[in-house]
């Protein structure tokens, strides 16, 4: 196991599951993932939720990585997803999982936190059940009182309720926020909740989500976009919204072949904070941030599993091979 927090850490808050794809069992889960992304780049990060004690799989993987494990034991077992590749569908059973039975009076937030520069959660969480959604919302208040500073993938899964219904539960906590990250989907959809007009092509996407950002004041208003090429090929790029205007990768865009449907949108936001982050060098722009998010994402769904192990190195790698001479953009394949 990784030796302890320590202070600067990145805490990921939310459940992990057994993922089966092919006959082939592999531990999943949004802010899973995230920690173990960064920690395989050298990050300190700590995942925090509810296992039961004789849970091998999940653990054992968090620990390769190098992340610090802070649970919560559980009778309950751990929830279950189904890909159909084919299909390009996934089914959860996570109903009565360990997670959806957590107690939020375990959670000592003001403890767990302590020396922590981010919080990573998801809209997933929320979205749970009564317990999960009381113990989100506490690490988000004490996050806030604390100065550590909140990312969350707002990662809407119709399974468990309406978007609708997610947005009364964020909307009034976009204020904590420091990074949101929204599909197009998502974003049409707040936009229209908000009464903004109703994106219909890129360019309107783009100006929602920057008008949203100026609503609420957040930091960074983030959407990731991928669209499929010719012969398998994927497109992978983003958009950020912040204080000094919106920046776009899409000139710089990662093509790549992925052979993973998941866990694109996880790797790119750990990409995304660890840019943030700059390894105690200083903040990087919002703009390098977004494109070492679509690397690590493109990098990730080329291998199978939800969890990234993308080294520091393999990262350096690639991003070296951008050609960054002044007003030249060109797309990388990965």
């Amino acid at each position: 196991m990784a030796a302890g927090p320590l202070p600067g850490r990145v805490v990921c808050f939310g459940e992990a599951m057994h993922r089966t794809l092919d006959s082939k069992i592999t531990p999943g889960g949004s802010e899973y993932n995230v920690a173990c992304a960064l920690s395989q780049l050298g990050m300190k990060t700590s995942w925090v939720s509810v296992l039961p004690e004789d849970e091998k799989l999940i653990r054992n993987n968090a620990e390769k990585s190098g992340v610090y494990l802070d649970l919560r034991n559980s009778k309950h077992s751990v929830g279950t997803y189904t890909v159909d590749s084919s299909l390009q569908s996934v089914e959860y059973q996570r109903s009565n999982s360990s997670f959806a039975n957590l107690e939020p009076a375990e959670f000592d937030w003001r403890a767990i936190l302590t020396g922590a520069r981010w919080l990573v959660t998801s809209g997933i969480t929320p979205l749970l059940g009564h317990s999960p959604r009381s113990a989100w919302g506490s690490a988000l208040t004490f996050a806030e009182l604390d100065g550590t500073l909140i990312a969350l993938d707002l990662n809407h899964r119709p399974q468990l309720g309406s978007i609708e219904k997610l947005w009364e539960i964020i909307r009034p906590r976009m204020r904590m926020l420091h990074i949101l990250v929204l599909s197009p989907g998502s974003l049409v959809s707040i936009a229209s909740l908000e009464g903004l007009n109703i994106p219909t092509n890129y360019e309107e996407n783009i100006e929602a989500l920057s008008e949203l950002r100026l609503r609420f004041l957040i930091p960074y208003l983030c959407c990731t976009f991928k669209r499929p090429e010719s012969n398998g090929k994927q497109k992978r790029w983003s958009v950020v919204a912040h204080a000094f205007g919106v920046d776009s990768t899409e000139d710089d865009a990662i093509i790549h072949s992925p052979t993973e449907m998941l866990g694109g949108g996880d790797a790119w936001l750990a990409g995304f904070i660890d840019a943030l982050c700059e390894h105690g060098h200083g903040p990087v722009s919002p703009l390098i941030g977004a494109l070492r998010g679509d690397l690590l994402a493109a990098l990730n769904q080329n291998s199978f599993g939800d969890v990234s192990t993308v080294s520091r190195e393999q990262l350096d790698d690639y991003e070296s091979r951008r050609d960054w001479k002044e007003g030249m953009h060109r797309t990388l394949e990965v």
